[in-house]
């Protein structure tokens, strides 16, 4: 039974990375960077760069099958190297792969515009090269479009783990000997990681990107850095904020990621998320005249968590022999409840699962998971997903130090957060288990930044954001001391230059990043 597994940034909250000294952040080539308006609890005590880092210059070729099969016309890629550790920048390097479009007008070229999807996990080489995103078209005419694969992720080094990561299990333990044994599991998993990637995992954490980031930015040739940062990447985006202030350029934060927020607390939001998508799904069904899982949505929400309490005691028996649990409802309800494309389907899927028949979800599995008809995912798609699943504790769980740390902890937190929620606590609890059993201690500290004598930088979001609710720019703007909030109405994640797109939100950042002018400071698309 194909279990969607959600890809959640679970510690999308998660801060800066730790260290004791309040020094002089120094930037590429050992020229002196503007102080952090905070340095509390960041990696600041490294030297200067060797100058070779600065002095490195890009062989543009033709991007090849190992970026993407579908390079666009005019796309080239190439090769950065940056220093693993930047507390030791002798020591060993690691080669960052990145890809450039050049403007298309290139006479009034604004210099480069760098581009992050988030994860974390995610790599953006072949995102630029193969014209998956392009900016809006303002953006794409003036700049040259730069992607480019975080360490340790996609082509710049990929981590590697033998027995993959642990995710939150399929059945959640409800016994203290359950935690242990899954705990147990999850720390052999972790250490696996860390044998078989080397020196790079224990140097994933978003501060080093950052630093790589400024990096790129001086090898390409420009003055200040000109960013955009999706779901986690605005996380990336803020960290350099705060070590940079100065080299601040044009940057967008769209799908915003609160660093002040901890990994329970922004796990407790998913949950909220969730719940709140639920209700708007069951309202939905009572609009529609659709009475088949109850005649008023507090009525369909209570069939549908005693269906979660029914399957605990007795699961259900899939076609291919697989137990269906709560724990497997659960899963599939939070990934297709947060997309209102699903819910025909869901609905079907309830209503067979309520007279004892789990089948209509192994299809419904098999749509989301891509395994169905003609949505049968590429090898390349296949590998992306992979390496965000590897990657994205490597990073999470050195940003953030507020993870369970042993099995009864995890135990107790999962109870807490089923009592909030009943359908969707337990199985964001677990998602934590990856952190609580990292072998690597995390370098993060949980606090809001500031970023004070930063450029103003424009925040955009959904109002309906199921992976980083609006609730997080808000919070992101108040914390800013310079930065203006876009919001469009509708459901999705990544609002700017989106599949599908709002005339109003790209002519909006089209205008920030070609001319430098902000939007009001709350303004608001129709769609």
């Amino acid at each position: 039974m194909p279990i969607p597994r959600k890809s959640i940034p679970l510690t999308a909250g998660a801060a800066l990375a730790a260290a004791t000294l309040v020094v002089t952040v120094c930037g590429v080539g050992g020229v002196a960077a503007s102080q952090p308006d905070d340095v509390k609890g960041m990696k600041t005590s490294v030297p200067a760069l060797p100058a070779h880092f600065a002095q490195q210059k890009v062989q543009w070729t033709a991007c090849g099958a190992d970026v993407t099969p579908d390079a666009a016309p005019g796309a080239q890629c190439g090769w950065v190297k940056v220093p693993v550790d930047y507390a030791a920048p002798n020591g060993e390097t690691v080669k960052l792969r990145v890809s450039r479009v050049p403007a298309k007008d290139h006479g009034r070229r604004l210099g480069s515009l760098l581009f992050n999807p988030g994860g974390p996990g995610a790599g953006g080489a072949a995102d630029v090269a193969n014209g998956n995103w392009q900016a809006g078209g303002q953006a794409r005419a003036r700049y040259d479009l730069v992607g480019f694969d975080p360490r340790g992720i996609a082509g710049s080094g990929q981590i590697k783990c033998p027995d993959g990561v642990a995710q939150g299990p399929e059945n959640p333990p409800r016994t203290v000997p359950e935690a242990e044994k899954t705990y147990a599991d999850a720390t052999r998993r972790a250490q696996a990681c860390r044998k078989a990637s080397g020196a790079v995992l224990a140097h994933m954490d978003s501060v080093s990107v950052a630093r790589d980031l400024d990096v790129l930015r001086t090898v390409l040739g420009d003055a200040k850095l000109n960013y955009t940062g999706v779901s986690y990447g605005t996380f990336i985006g803020q960290q350099y904020m705060k070590l940079f202030p100065g080299k601040v350029g044009r940057m967008v934060l769209d799908g915003v990621v609160n660093p002040a927020a901890d990994m329970r607390q922004v796990a407790r939001l998913d949950v909220k998320t969730a719940d709140d998508a639920m209700r708007r799904y069951a309202q939905d069904l009572v609009t529609r005249g659709d009475d088949r899982l109850g005649a008023t949505a507090g009525e369909i929400l209570r069939r549908l968590t005693e269906l979660g309490r029914k399957l605990e005691r007795e699961p259900l028996r899939g076609t291919d022999g697989e137990e269906f649990t709560d724990a497997t409802l659960s899963a599939y309800l939070a990934t297709a409840v947060t997309a209102e494309e699903s819910w025909k389907d869901l609905t079907k899927a309830l209503v067979a699962a309520l007279k004892g028949d789990a089948a209509a979800f192994e299809r419904l599995g098999a749509e989301m998971t891509g395994e169905s008809g003609g949505q049968k995912l590429t090898p390349q798609e296949e590998q992306a997903e992979e390496n965000v699943s590897l990657s994205m504790p490597a990073v999470l769980c050195l940003d953030s130090p507020s993870a369970p740390k042993s099995p009864k902890e995890m135990l107790d937190t999962a109870d807490a957060f089923a009592r909030q929620s009943p359908l969707f606590g337990r199985y964001y609890a677990w998602q934590m288990i990856d952190c609580a059993t990292w072998p690597i201690a995390p370098t993060g500290a949980v606090e809001p930044i500031k970023a004070s004598g930063a450029a103003p930088v424009l925040l955009v979001s959904y109002t309906d954001d199921p992976l980083t609710p609006l609730a997080n720019a808000r919070a992101v703007h108040r914390q800013l001391d310079n930065s203006s909030l876009l919001v469009r109405k509708g459901q999705g994640h990544g609002a700017y230059a989106a599949e599908d797109p709002s005339t109003c939100t790209d002519r909006a950042v089209d205008t920030y990043l070609v001319e430098g002018r902000l939007p009001d400071q709350a303004a608001d698309c129709p769609r």
